[in-house]
């Protein structure tokens, strides 16, 4: 992304952002990701394709700074000294918080989009890649959970983020209406060799 989301951004960089998101999201809620393009968000957005090429350098772009958007939501900054199976809890409670508030929508986009498309990839890919960072650097920074580990905590780290997406995505995306509680015993059970 061309635009530095580290810096703090100024009034009008946050409306121009948040236009383009929530018209890709729009967009995505009404047709396949292949059929939108950079001339249609900007007329619906109302600017110039140059302002869209001074935040991004394409649509994909465009539709990574969307996950960044929702993963926003669910933060674990103020969780980074607990345990990663701890953590593991946490951060699987706000992804499932944040999918069941918007199941409307991520329903309406996957009716055009499913989960083997590129929308689908590049979401499910985007949360692994931040959930993948965020139990090696748990690991990384417990140096007593650090040693116990038998293994490369790299390789800890995919197991758990590969696990909590499946978790998710089973829930979310091919049995609806499981609740959070039984989430939980799901992931229990598949990471019971890991704890």
């Amino acid at each position: 992304m061309k635009y530095d989301l580290n810096k703090k951004m100024t009034r009008g960089a946050k409306r121009t952002l948040e236009d383009f998101s929530s018209t890709m999201f729009k967009l995505l809620s009404e047709k396949n990701f292949e059929e939108i393009n950079i001339n249609e968000l900007c007329k619906i957005s109302m600017y110039p394709r140059a302002t869209f090429y001074n935040y991004f350098d394409d649509k994909y772009d465009l539709l990574d700074y969307c996950w960044y958007v929702l993963s926003e939501e669910i933060k674990l900054d103020e969780f980074s000294d607990l345990p990663a199976e701890k953590l593991l809890t946490i951060y699987f409670d706000r992804i499932y918080d944040l999918l069941a508030k918007e199941d409307r929508m991520l329903t309406k986009i996957l009716r055009h989009n499913d989960l083997n498309s590129v929308v689908g990839m590049s979401f499910i890919n985007y949360l692994k890649k931040q959930m993948r960072h965020i139990f090696f650097s748990c690991i990384q920074n417990h140096s007593e959970v650090r040693n116990a580990i038998p293994v490369p905590i790299e390789l800890v780290a995919d197991h758990y983020s590969n696990t909590l997406l499946i978790v998710l995505e089973w829930i979310f995306f091919k049995q609806k209406g499981t609740s959070k509680e039984q989430g939980h015993h799901y992931l229990d059970y598949l990471l019971e060799n890991i704890q």
